[in-house]
C-alpha cells in the first residue's frame, strides 16, 4: 500500500488535469502526421507499385500499420483524456458537498 503522505494532494491533481488539453492536442497533433504520411505514401509510392499485386501491397502495408498504430493511440490518449475529465467532475461534486456539509454545521 502507498503511504497517506505519498499520495498526491487535491491541488497536485487539479494542477495535472489542467495540464490534459495540451497532451490532447499533442495526441491529434501526432495522428495528423500519422496520418498524412499515409496519404503521402498512397499518393506517393502507390502509383510506382501498381505493375503488380504484391509490390502495391508493399508499398502500402507499412504506412497502413502505422496508420493503425496511430489510430490505437489516438484513442488510448483520448480514453486517458475522458477519465481525467471524468476525475474533475468527481472531484467537483466532492468539493460542493464538502461546502453543503460544512455549511449544515456553522447552521447549528
Amino acid at each position: 500500500m502507498v503511504a497517506d503522505h505519498d499520495s498526491p494532494s487535491t491541488d497536485d491533481i487539479e494542477v495535472r488535469i489542467q495540464q490534459v488539453g495540451r497532451y490532447s492536442r499533442f495526441v491529434k497533433a501526432g495522428l495528423g502526421v500519422i496520418l498524412a504520411a499515409f496519404a503521402f505514401a498512397v499518393v506517393g509510392r502507390l502509383p510506382a507499385n501498381l505493375d503488380s499485386v504484391p509490390s502495391a501491397v508493399g508499398a502500402v502495408l507499412l504506412p497502413l500499420i502505422f496508420v493503425g498504430m496511430g489510430l490505437l493511440l489516438f484513442g488510448i490518449g483520448m480514453h486517458l483524456h475522458l477519465m481525467h475529465l471524468n476525475l474533475v467532475k468527481q472531484l467537483q461534486k466532492s468539493r460542493t458537498a464538502g461546502s453543503g456539509a460544512s455549511e449544515d454545521e456553522s447552521d447549528s
